[in-house]
C-alpha cells in the first residue's frame, strides 16, 4: 500500500483529475437523486395523510364496481377499535356517489362526498378552503360546493340545492339541501363539480343508515404499514370486506413517481458513462506512460499477477478517495435538508395547502441513495482495470 499510495502521487495532476471527476459525478448524482426521492416521498406522505389514507376498506366488489349497491356497514363499536390501534392517526368513513344538482333552470351531473366533518378537518384541513360560508357541523343538511359549480348554477350561500341521485338497492336519493359555504378547491374538476354534505345527510340522502363507501385510515409509521393491516383485518369483517394498502389504491402515483425517477437514473447513468470513459483515458494513458516502468519491475522479479494488483490498488484508490470525499460533503446537505427542508412560495406553496399538504422540499436520507453511488463506482473501476491488468499479462520482456 506504501508503493501504491507513492505511485497515485507519482503525477498529482492526473491523480487530481481522476479524483476530482468521481468527486464531482458522486455528489452531484447523490444529492439530485437524494432531492428527487425526498420530494416524491413528501408527496406521497402528504396525499397520503390529507387526501387518500394509507389503509382503505371496502366492501368486496366495491374497487371494480363503485356502485351504491357494493357500500359497506362498519358498526361503531368497530370503528373505535380501528382508532384505537397504536399506529392510526385518522378513520375518515365516507359515502361517496352521483347526483344531478339543480337550481333553477340551471342543473349539472357533480360528486357528493358524505364526510365526517370533525374527522375531516383533522385529515385534509377543508376549513381552510372555505372562501365564504360556515363549516359543516356533524349532523348538518346542508353542502359545501366549489366556487366553479356556484358560478355555473347560480347558488350562493342559504341558496337550495335539489339533487336527485340513486340510492340504496335502487331506491330514488332526492333532497333539498341548503348551500352553508362555499370552497376554494384547486383543480378545476373538482371546483366545478364536488360538493361535501355531513355524513348523516349523505347517509339519509341515499337511504342507508350506516352504510359507507369505504373507509380512509391515515398511520403514524408508514413502515409499519403491514403490522397496521393486519391488525386492521383482524378488527373488521374480511369476508364482507376488503383492506387495501395504498401501493394498490395509489398505483398511479407510484407510477409517475418511478416515470420520473427513471428519467433521472438515465442522466445520473449518462453522467457516470461520462466519467467512466475519463476513468478509462487516464489508466490508458498511464499504463503506456509506465510500459517501461512495468517491464523492468517485472525484469527483475516482481510476479506479474503483483504488479496488476498494485495498479489495480491504485485505481481503487483514487476512486474511493473521490466518494468518500463527495459522500463527505453529500450526506451533511442532505441531513440538512432533510430537516430543514426547502419551503416552497407564492402560488405554489398556496396550492399545497389547499391541498392540505405542507408546502416543503425535502432532501431523503435513505442510506441506498449514498449506498448506490458506491457500488456504481466500484463497478466502473473494475471494468477499468480491466485494460492495464490485460496489458501487464501480455508484456514482453527481452531475455525471457
Amino acid at each position: 500500500m506504501k508503493l501504491v499510495w507513492r505511485n497515485i502521487w507519482r503525477n498529482r495532476r492526473r491523480a487530481i483529475i481522476t479524483i476530482s471527476s468521481v468527486f464531482f459525478a458522486v455528489l452531484f448524482c447523490a444529492l439530485m437523486i437524494s432531492f428527487q426521492t425526498g420530494v416524491w416521498e413528501k408527496m406521497i406522505d402528504n396525499t397520503l395523510r390529507s387526501q387518500t389514507g394509507h389503509i382503505q376498506v371496502h366492501a368486496k366488489g366495491y374497487w371494480e364496481d363503485k356502485t351504491i349497491d357494493n357500500f359497506m356497514f362498519v358498526d361503531d363499536a368497530s370503528m373505535a377499535r380501528l382508532e384505537a390501534v397504536d399506529n392510526i392517526t385518522n378513520v375518515s368513513p365516507r359515502v361517496e356517489t352521483f347526483a344531478m344538482a339543480s337550481h333553477g333552470l340551471s342543473s349539472k351531473g357533480i360528486a357528493v362526498i358524505g364526510i365526517s366533518p370533525g374527522r375531516e378537518e383533522q385529515k385534509s384541513n377543508l376549513p381552510i378552503k372555505l372562501v365564504g360560508g360556515e363549516y359543516l357541523s356533524e349532523t348538518d343538511d346542508g353542502l359545501l360546493i366549489g366556487q366553479g359549480l356556484g358560478k355555473y348554477l347560480g347558488v350562493g350561500i342559504g341558496d337550495t340545492l335539489a339533487l336527485i341521485g340513486q340510492g340504496y338497492h335502487g331506491s330514488s336519493a332526492v333532497g333539498l339541501f341548503p348551500v352553508r359555504g362555499i370552497l376554494n378547491l384547486v383543480t378545476a374538476e373538482m371546483d366545478n363539480g364536488i360538493a361535501y354534505m355531513s355524513l348523516a345527510a349523505a347517509q339519509k340522502f341515499i337511504d342507508m343508515p350506516d352504510g359507507y363507501s369505504g373507509l380512509l385510515i391515515a398511520v403514524a409509521d408508514n413502515k409499519r404499514l403491514d403490522a397496521t393491516i393486519a391488525e386492521v383485518e383482524a378488527i373488521v369483517d374480511t369476508e364482507a370486506l376488503n383492506v387495501y394498502s395504498w401501493h394498490f389504491t395509489m398505483e398511479r402515483l407510484l407510477q409517475s413517481a418511478e416515470t420520473d425517477k427513471a428519467f433521472n437514473v438515465v442522466i445520473m447513468y449518462i453522467m457516470y458513462v461520462i466519467v467512466g470513459f475519463g476513468i478509462l483515458g487516464t489508466i490508458i494513458m498511464m499504463t503506456n506512460e509506465r510500459r517501461r516502468e512495468f517491464c523492468v519491475m517485472i525484469s527483475v522479479g516482481m510476479q506479474r499477477w503483483r504488479l496488476a494488483l498494485i495498479v489495480a490498488a491504485e485505481l481503487l484508490v483514487m476512486s474511493l478517495t473521490g466518494v468518500v470525499a463527495a459522500l463527505a460533503l453529500a450526506l451533511p446537505i442532505a441531513r440538512w435538508f432533510n430537516r430543514h427542508p426547502i419551503e416552497m412560495t407564492g402560488e405554489m406553496a398556496e396550492m399545497y395547502r389547499q391541498y392540505g399538504m405542507e408546502p416543503l422540499m425535502p432532501f431523503s436520507v435513505n442510506p441506498g441513495i449514498f449506498a448506490e453511488q458506491v457500488v456504481i463506482i466500484l463497478v466502473i473501476a473494475m471494468l477499468a482495470i480491466i485494460y492495464p491488468v490485460n496489458k501487464i499479462s501480455k508484456l514482453k520482456i527481452v531475455g525471457k
